[in-house]
């Protein structure tokens, strides 16, 4: 029992060290706005990480530690039973918390996956008298995710043809349509995509 508690709870900590990843893809592709939920759990991510591998060294010391009970060589509790099934959980919930906590790291390729839109803007079929080009800071990304949520909420505006966004810079390349849609309704777009925009 101790050692299935162990083992929820590192998950559980491992996946919230992870929100602040895993938030923008599931607001994106529920069309919400995450209203800086990324940015208070990316403040949390060491502290979760750190509960998440205690715990788990833990249930470890608790699944392979011997007892301390005296008995007789030969006994029956000289030999206590191995508990392969909790051994193998905890191995199996020790993959999924690294696949959890290095969520960030590839992020970017599930982002691109679940939010890629193969439809072709109608902004990009017609021809525009007016492409412009402007370029935004862009303030509280944290890893692939957060760049490819704000790509999104770009390119569901009608006008916008192309959009870039470099979340190790803070920066967004957007070319446009001048005629369709303003830089303030694609700075709002970034905004409701939950993070902080300002025209460069």
């Amino acid at each position: 029992m101790k050692h299935k508690t162990f083992i929820g709870a590192s998950l559980l900590a491992a996946i919230a060290a992870s929100l602040c990843c895993i938030l923008p893809i599931v607001f994106a592709l529920g069309g919400f706005a995450i209203v800086g939920a990324s940015a208070f759990f990316e403040s949390l991510r060491p502290y979760f990480l750190i509960v998440t591998f205690a715990l788990l060294g833990v249930g470890f010391y608790l699944s392979y530690r011997k007892p301390k009970q005296v008995c007789e060589p030969g006994s029956a509790c000289a030999r206590p039973p191995v508990n392969r099934l909790g051994r193998a959980a905890l191995w199996i919930a020790t993959a999924f918390v690294v696949a959890f906590a290095a969520f960030p790291y590839y992020s970017g390729a599930l982002a691109n996956f679940l939010l890629s839109d193969h439809s072709v803007n109608a902004s990009s079929v017609r021809q525009a008298n007016t492409v412009q080009r402007v370029s935004f800071a862009v303030r509280g990304m944290y890893c692939p995710a957060c760049a490819k949520s704000v790509e999104t909420k770009l390119m569901n505006l009608s006008g916008v043809r192309k959009a870039k966004v470099f979340y190790e810079q803070g920066r967004a390349e957007v070319e446009y349509d001048g005629g369709a849609v303003s830089v303030e309704q694609m700075e709002k777009a970034i905004q409701h995509a939950g993070y902080q925009a300002k025209k460069m």
